[in-house]
C-alpha cells in the first residue's frame, strides 16, 4: 500500500508535467483568433449580467473578428488591477473606477455610453424603506450611532464618491463614526437590503432603480428616495493605451456603429434591443476629459474634509486649500461651484465630531476589578491543603495570572462581541423561522449554471490541494526539528506562518493581477494558503514519529535522503494522506468564496443571491454545495481506507 502511495505521487507529477503543455500544442496548429479580454463591472448579480451581456459580446467578436473573453467582477479593485497588469485589455467601467483605471492601469477612455431615453446621465441616491421615519438628510445625520448604513464599493461613483462629496465631506462626517454599522455591497444588494429593512439607509443610483422598475417592481415599491445627487455623466469604455492599434481601430468601429448601422432593419432592431437590455443607447466617442468632473468631485471632497480637519492648524489648512484650489482651477472649476455643489457654506459649519472618543474608564475599571478578584481566587484555590505535594508559589502566581487575564479578556469582549444580545435568540426566534422559510422554496431556474460553477469550484479545490501537497512535503520536512538544522527550521516555519496567516482572498487578488481573472487565480490562492497549513501538519507528524527506523537506515550507511525516503516517509505517509484528504474537503468549501474576487467558481453567485435576498436561489446553491461536499467526504473516506 505504501508503494501505491509513492506510485500515486509519481503519476500525479507526470500529470502535472503534461498539464503544463497548453491544450492542442501537440496537434496541428490552426491560425488562432486574436484574443481580447473584456471586463465588466457587476453592479448587480453576475448571473443576470452575464446573460444580458452575452449577445453584445458575441456581436463584438463577430464584428471585430476577435475572440472576446468576458470577465465579470463585483470587485472594482480586482478589475482595475487586472487591467493594470494586462490581464484584461478593455472594460466597461463606471466613472470613478474608470478614473482609477486611467491613473493606475495605463487606461484610456475611447467611448462613452448613452441611455435609451436620451438622458444625459444618471444620479446617485440615498434610499430608505417606504415607511421609514427618516424624511430628510438631517434625520440620518444626527450621528447618534443608531442608523445602519449601506455604502457602495469604495471605488463606486454613485455608491461612494457622490455621497462622500455632497453629503458627508461638507459636514465633516466620517460614516463609520456616524452610523451604527456601515456595510459595502453592490447597488442591487443595497436596494434589496433597504426593501427588506436590513439597513436603514443605503446608496444606489437611478439606473439601477430603472432596472428594478422593469424586473422587480415589488422591490421598488418598498423603497423611497431620500436624497438625489447632481447629474453624473454616462459611463466610460476604457482600453489600455498600449493595445494594438489595429485592435483599437476594430473596437472603435464596433462601438461607433453598433445599434446605429446594420445590413438590414431587423438586425438593427435586434442590436438596439440588446443595448436596451443593458440600459444603453448608442455609444459616442470620448476621451480622458470625460472624467474631469470626477476629478473635480474628488477635489471638492478633499477641500470639504480639509476645512473640517481640526488636526491641522490654520496655516496648514490654508496651504492645503490653496493647493487643492489650484488643482481645481486646472480642471476648470471655481469656488462658486464648490459651494453650490456641496450645498453648504464651508465656512459656516465645522463639525465637532472630530473630537476624540471618551475613554471608557468605567468599563476598564470593572474589567480590572474582575481580573484582580479572579487572580486572588485562583491563587487561593491553588494552595495545597492537607497531605500532598506543595506547588511552588511562582507556578501558582503564573497559573492564577493566566486564568485571571483570560477571564478579564472575556469580560472586556462581552460588549464588543455583543454577547448581551443572547436573549434575542429566543425572543426573536419567530423572525429566524420567517427567514428560514424563504429557503424552503427552491429556485432551480438557473440550476444548470449552479452545477457548472460547482464543478469549477471542485476542480479549483482539487488542483489547489494537489499543488499544496507537492510543496508541503519538502517544506514540512524542512520545518521538522528532527530532520533539518535549527536555523532552517526557524526560517521555514516563519515562511509557513506567513502562508497560513494571509487570507485566500488577499492571495487570490495578488494572483489575479499576475494570471488574470479566472479559476487559476483561485487555484494558486488555495495552494499558497494550504501549503502553509499542510507543512505545519506534516512537520508535526514527522516530529512525532518513531526514530528507530531512521536510526536503522543510518546504521546501514544510508545518506540523509535515504533516511527520509525509507525511514521517515513510510511512517508518516498514512497520516499525511489523511491530512491531505481533509484539506481537500475544506478547500472545496473555501473555494466557494473565491468567486468574490473574480477567481471563478460558485462563490460569487452564492453571495450575490444572499445579498439580493433571493433565498430560493440561495437554497438551491447551498443544497448543491452540501451534496458536493458530502460526495467529496465519502470519496475521501474510501481513499483513506484504500491508501492507509
Amino acid at each position: 500500500m505504501k508503494n501505491q502511495i509513492v506510485l500515486f505521487f509519481v503519476v500525479m507529477l507526470l500529470v502535472l508535467g503534461m498539464a503544463m503543455v497548453p491544450p492542442g500544442q501537440a496537434q496541428e496548429k490552426e491560425v488562432p483568433k486574436r484574443v481580447l479580454n473584456f471586463g465588466v463591472l457587476t453592479t448587480e448579480a453576475s448571473d443576470n449580467l452575464s446573460t444580458l451581456w452575452a449577445p453584445f459580446l458575441e456581436d463584438m467578436g463577430d464584428m471585430t473578428g476577435l475572440q472576446v473573453n468576458a470577465f465579470f467582477s463585483a470587485d472594482y479593485a480586482s478589475l482595475i488591477e487586472a487591467m493594470r497588469f494586462g490581464k484584461i485589455e478593455a472594460s466597461w467601467f463606471s466613472n470613478k473606477p474608470g478614473l482609477e483605471a486611467v491613473r493606475r492601469s495605463n487606461g484610456e477612455v475611447f467611448a462613452k455610453a448613452t441611455y435609451p431615453d436620451g438622458a444625459p446621465g444618471y444620479y446617485s441616491v440615498l434610499l430608505v424603506p417606504t415607511d421609514s421615519p427618516y424624511k430628510t438628510l438631517d434625520d440620518i445625520l444626527k450621528c447618534d450611532n443608531t442608523v445602519d448604513f449601506g455604502m457602495g464599493d469604495p471605488n463606486s461613483t454613485s455608491g461612494t464618491l457622490m455621497p462622500m462629496a455632497y453629503v458627508f465631506a461638507p459636514r465633516g462626517i466620517v460614516p463609520t463614526e456616524c452610523f451604527k454599522n456601515v456595510t459595502n455591497a453592490t447597488h442591487e444588494a443595497n436596494g434589496y437590503a433597504v426593501a427588506n429593512k436590513l439597513v436603514d439607509v443605503a446608496t444606489n443610483n437611478t439606473t439601477n432603480l430603472k432596472r428594478l422598475a422593469r424586473t422587480q417592481p415589488d422591490i421598488l415599491s418598498r423603497i423611497r428616495v431620500l436624497w438625489q445627487s447632481p447629474l453624473i455623466q454616462t459611463d466610460p469604455i476604457v482600453w489600455r493605451r498600449d493595445l494594438d492599434p489595429v485592435i483599437k481601430q476594430k473596437l472603435l468601429y464596433f462601438f461607433m456603429t453598433y445599434g446605429r448601422r446594420a445590413d438590414n432593419p431587423e438586425e438593427l432592431q435586434r442590436q438596439r434591443q440588446v443595448l436596451a437590455e443593458l440600459d444603453f443607447g448608442a455609444f459616442l466617442p470620448s476621451s480622458d476629459a470625460h472624467l474631469d468632473p470626477i476629478i473635480r468631485l474628488e477635489i471638492i471632497r478633499d477641500m470639504a474634509q480639509t476645512r473640517s480637519d481640526f488636526s491641522l492648524d490654520e496655516d496648514e489648512r490654508a496651504a492645503k486649500l490653496t493647493e487643492l484650489q489650484e488643482q481645481l482651477n486646472a480642471v476648470g472649476a471655481g469656488e462658486d461651484e464648490i459651494v453650490e455643489a456641496v450645498g453648504i457654506d464651508a465656512n459656516s459649519k465645522r463639525s465637532s465630531r472630530s473630537k476624540a472618543k471618551a475613554v471608557p474608564w468605567q468599563r476598564i475599571g470593572f474589567t480590572l476589578s474582575i481580573g484582580l478578584v479572579a487572580f486572588a481566587l485562583f491563587f487561593w484555590s491553588s494552595a495545597t491543603r492537607g497531605a500532598g505535594p506543595t506547588k511552588p508559589v511562582r507556578e501558582r502566581l503564573f497559573d492564577a495570572s493566566v486564568w485571571a487575564i483570560f477571564l478579564a479578556l472575556l469580560i472586556w469582549a462581552y460588549v464588543a462581541a455583543e454577547i448581551y444580545k443572547t436573549p434575542d435568540l429566543i425572543n426573536n426566534a419567530d423572525k429566524m423561522g420567517e427567514y428560514a422559510e424563504g429557503f424552503l422554496h427552491l429556485d432551480w431556474k438557473e440550476g444548470w449554471l449552479y452545477l457548472q460553477q460547482m464543478s469549477v469550484t471542485i476542480q479549483i479545490a482539487l488542483w489547489g490541494t494537489f499543488l499544496s501537497i507537492l510543496f508541503a512535503i519538502p517544506f514540512g520536512l524542512l520545518s521538522s526539528r528532527n530532520v533539518a538544522p535549527a536555523p532552517v527550521v526557524f526560517f521555514m516555519r516563519r515562511i509557513m506562518d506567513a502562508f497560513r496567516s494571509i487570507n485566500e482572498l488577499v492571495v487570490g487578488t495578488m494572483f489575479v493581477v499576475t494570471v488574470g481573472l479566472g479559476p487559476f487565480a483561485g487555484v494558486m490562492a488555495l495552494a499558497v494558503h494550504t501549503t502553509g497549513v499542510l507543512a505545519k501538519l506534516f512537520s508535526e507528524a514527522v516530529e512525532a514519529m518513531d526514530p528507530g527506523p531512521v536510526e536503522g537506515v543510518r546504521a546501514t550507511g544510508g545518506r540523509p535522503i535515504h533516511e527520509v525516503i525509507w525511514g521517515v516517509i513510510p511512517q508518516v505517509a498514512p497520516l499525511w494522506t489523511s491530512y491531505a484528504l481533509y484539506r481537500f474537503e475544506t478547500n472545496t468549501r473555501s473555494a466557494t468564496i473565491l468567486g468574490l474576487i473574480g477567481a471563478g467558481g460558485i462563490g460569487q453567485l452564492l453571495f450575490e443571491q444572499i445579498r439580493s435576498f433571493q433565498y430560493g436561489k440561495t437554497a438551491a446553491i447551498l443544497l448543491i454545495i452540501i451534496v458536493a461536499v458530502t460526495i467529496v467526504d465519502m470519496l475521501s473516506q474510501i481513499l483513506r481506507k484504500r491508501l492507509m
